[in-house]
């Protein structure tokens, strides 16, 4: 991404969270081993950020202590707040360190896996006054919803009782700082409302709209919530969670399932091998998730290199002995541009599975496991939320490299994992 700086509200007290948390500002609040802030933060350096200013009031020193000057190559900078200026105050504050450049925000009590490479497309191609992430919702009564024609905003629904469908704002903004000047503004004021609700009829507010993982720890119940999403620490917690049902396993191809070629492309069938025993992997575990599917680069096709319909036969022979053992691969999905152009599909890019998501409505990524043997394999689902398996088959460099990602556990291999996982299961 080309538009890689943010500003993140972490100002809050967190009063409705007084029971749970003490003297520390709510984004700081722990969240199975570590405070939700970091969260955001790894979903940050996931799109390749370069440089965030931490709004801050409350406690602020509690803040400045952990993350310091910068967090995983991250660049921070500090914009404090005297007194409680509002979000709008806070953002207008912050938003000065970046002069005319545009910037995301986003709200320090808040992790929505948003589309931001989405989001940074249509601020380059819609002339928008600021790109905002929503998120469809079963029940809006607690936020309120929006009204969306053609993926403008329109107008705001306050919030009601009744339990009812919708679409909420996701508390992720694309803009700039010239957003400021459409009205005199007092210099405490809300950006929702003295912003966006007082003027959405006079500016073009574009929504991208994504159904992926959202979670407001302002609440103690949504604070506990977040505590169970996160809290899987181990190959039998991952397993008992997946055995609750609807979960999805992505995996990768090359290294994963079949053997690498050095230097070269699986190009037939016959040049496709099996690594040992991840053929009867895949069949063990299959059974567990209601969808398995692949995602695989395959630049080989956008080099000529590699057919299409070749390739798309390499995967039938795939997917076949794997049912020959009892398993199954729902669809395969592969991304044929070059890794120069970085195309949306093409890993650590969501494309592919955003498209397995519009195939299988169904899936949840906060109910899947990516599991791949590279570092794009694992910032690909970090950056849609998955839980992530890497395995040490690429290379000494590739593995040395992972030490430094989101891995949540790693095996030797694909049958290793599924050795694991499958031990003992009811």
């Amino acid at each position: 991404m080309k538009l890689n700086k943010a500003v993140i509200l972490a100002g809050g007290k967190g009063t409705r969270l007084s029971s749970v948390i003490k003297d520390i500002p709510k984004p700081m609040a722990e969240v199975a081993g570590k405070p939700f802030l970091e969260y955001l933060m790894d979903m940050l350096y996931n799109y390749g950020f370069k440089e965030v200013v931490l709004s801050v009031g409350y406690k602020k020193e509690v803040i400045i202590t952990h993350f310091g000057d910068v967090y995983r190559g991250i660049k921070i900078r500090y914009a404090i707040e005297q007194e409680p200026l509002g979000t709008g105050g806070a953002i207008q504050h912050a938003g000065e360190y970046f002069g005319i450049e545009p910037y995301f925000v986003f709200n320090g009590d808040t992790l929505f896996y948003a589309d931001l490479q989405e989001m940074e497309r249509i601020w380059n191609s819609h002339s928008a006054d600021m790109v905002m992430a929503v998120k469809p919702l079963d029940n809006v009564s607690r936020y309120g919803s929006l009204n969306i024609k053609e993926d403008r905003i329109l107008s705001f629904k306050e919030k009601n009782q009744l339990k009812a469908k919708g679409v909420i704002n996701g508390g992720i903004y694309l803009m700039d700082n010239s957003l400021f000047g459409i009205t005199d503004l007092p210099r405490i004021f809300s950006f929702e409302k003295d912003i966006l609700e007082s003027h959405i009829q006079n500016m073009n507010v574009m929504a991208v709209s994504t159904s992926s993982y959202f979670i407001d720890i302002g609440i103690p119940d949504d604070y506990e919530k977040a505590q169970s999403d996160f809290g899987i620490q181990s190959i039998t917690d991952l397993r008992k969670r997946v055995l609750q049902g609807g979960w999805t396993l992505f995996l990768d191809r090359d290294g994963v399932i079949n053997q690498r070629i050095p230097g070269n492309y699986v190009k037939y069938v016959k040049e496709f091998l099996f690594i040992p025993d991840s053929d009867k992997a895949v069949a063990q575990l299959s059974p567990f998730f209601d969808q398995t599917v692949l995602v695989t680069n395959q630049q080989g096709v956008g080099k000529n290199l590699v057919r299409a319909q070749l390739l798309n036969d390499v995967h039938q022979h795939m997917c076949d002995c794997i049912a020959e053992l009892g398993g199954k691969i729902d669809k395969c999905y592969y991304a044929p541009g070059l890794s120069k152009l970085d195309p949306k599909t093409r890993k650590p890019n969501i494309g592919m599975g955003l498209d397995a998501q519009r195939d299988f409505p169904k899936i949840d990524f906060s109910k899947s496991i990516i599991v791949g043997d590279s570092v794009s394999d694992i910032q690909f689902g970090k950056r849609l939320g998955m839980f992530s398996v890497f395995l040490e088959t690429k290379t000494v460099e590739e593995v040395e490299l992972a030490k430094h990602e989101d891995i949540d556990l790693q095996f030797k291999d694909l049958y290793a994992f599924a050795k694991a996982f499958c031990k003992n299961v009811d």
